[in-house]
């Protein structure tokens, strides 16, 4: 191997490896490299089942050989906010307890008014 090998590793070899956190549970996979100039701050683009894509700061990153093993469990790493829960498809009526779609104005079963 020659001294450049051994010294650098080219940002290819990242994409694609798993990303284990310092309990040994998966995190995801590394999608991309990302480089800050102004700040001199590398980032791993980790692609995850839970969080979407999650931004790794290289400080976090414990040791690379399989795989990279990070310096914190994954509760520590911040990603995208979790996307709200859609509204109900359907609701209640208050006075009889009928099961109506959520647009309703007035109850189908008693005739009451929706709120």
């Amino acid at each position: 191997m020659s001294k450049w090998q051994r010294r650098y590793i080219p940002s290819q070899k990242f994409v694609g490896m798993q990303v284990v956190d310092s309990k040994g549970a998966i995190v995801g996979s590394v999608k991309d490299l990302a480089i800050s100039i102004g700040d001199k701050e590398i980032l791993l683009i980790v692609g995850t089942k839970t969080s979407g894509d999650i931004e790794v700061p290289w400080s976090d990153v414990g040791s690379i050989e399989d795989v990279i093993l990070l310096s914190k469990p994954a509760e520590g790493l911040s990603g995208p906010p979790a996307p709200s829960p859609p509204p109900p498809t359907t609701i209640k009526c208050n006075s009889c307890g009928a099961t109506l779609p959520a647009h309703a104005k007035f109850c189908a079963k008693c005739g009451s008014r929706m709120k």
